[in-house]
């Protein structure tokens, strides 16, 4: 998990402690976070589009 996560990169919240586990969305930057590097994720809905931050190490590629 986390590996080869880059900006553009589509990802799926896989961490079991995010609150975002099972959303959809790709990576529109990495930042340095307090528990490590963070990604910037944009999620389309049906509604609006919306941007989350999660652990890289919570991510997997889609």
């Amino acid at each position: 998990m986390g590996d080869g996560i880059a900006a553009g990169v589509a990802v799926k919240v896989t961490g079991v402690s995010s609150t975002e586990r099972g959303a959809q969305g790709v990576v529109k930057t990495i930042r340095p976070g307090w528990a490590g590097k963070e990604a910037v994720v944009v999620a389309t809905g049906a509604l609006r589009t919306r941007e989350f931050t999660v652990p890289v190490v919570d991510l997997s590629r889609v």
